[in-house]
């Protein structure tokens, strides 16, 4: 078990450092130096891009530029397809790191002896996979807290993985769409994408059966 805790805590440093690597190349460029930089390794974008949104969205911060650069430089379906793997990917990563590292010292310290969270995340447990799915879909929590939160929680693996692969898509899309329509911000295109962006967010809260399932969790 000490070996094994040792292991995974070089690798997690390592994958951190890296993180932080990307994270200051990224900020140390423009937005169109970071896209001429990515695109100068030819046929090995697309990897490069996996790659970067997986490392970005397992941090959290800053994968929207990630996502962005791939809905930039590659078609329509290949940047959809990178980006929901990718987002998966990162989201697993940390919600592993954070059921490893941290749920059985967060169950003790604060949630077993408090009743109303103890109860609280034993519905959770039950109503996983629902949670997710609409925590993902509006965006009501930043998409490293649902990582972390989901770690933290007794919603299983099974159903965080699933839950964020589905509840991301729309949104995905979306996102791709709107930055396909940004080469021009007074198209047609660009409106309805950021109408269709609006309502996407609203429209779920307006469901009571939903509000009722995720926040009640009854």
């Amino acid at each position: 078990m000490k070996k094994r805790y040792i292991i995974s805590l070089i690798v997690g440093i390592l994958f951190l450092i890296l993180a932080i690597y990307l994270i200051e190349k990224a900020f140390s460029f423009k937005l169109n130096e970071i896209e001429n930089y990515i695109s100068s390794f030819g046929p090995w974008v697309p990897i490069i891009l996996l790659v970067l949104i997986i490392i970005t969205s397992s941090i959290g911060f800053v994968f929207p530029i990630s996502v962005a650069i791939a809905g930039l430089l590659l078609n329509s379906y290949t940047a959809f397809l990178i980006s929901i793997i990718g987002l998966t990917l990162g989201a697993a990563i940390s919600f592993f790191a954070a059921r490893y590292f941290a749920r059985d010292y967060i169950n003790k310290k604060y949630i077993e002896d408090r009743r109303i969270l103890r109860e609280y995340n034993e519905k959770i447990g039950k109503n996983g996979f629902l949670t997710i799915i609409f925590l993902r879909l509006i965006g009501l929590m930043p998409f490293e807290l649902v990582n972390i939160a989901g770690g933290l929680s007794r919603v299983s693996a099974l159903q965080f993985i699933l839950g964020t692969l589905i509840g991301i898509i729309p949104g995905t899309i979306l996102t791709i769409y709107l930055i396909k329509s940004t080469q021009n911000i007074f198209s047609t295109q660009f409106f309805i994408a950021s109408i269709l962006i609006a309502l996407f967010f609203c429209i779920p809260l307006a469901f009571k059966k939903v509000r009722k399932i995720v926040f009640n969790l009854e």
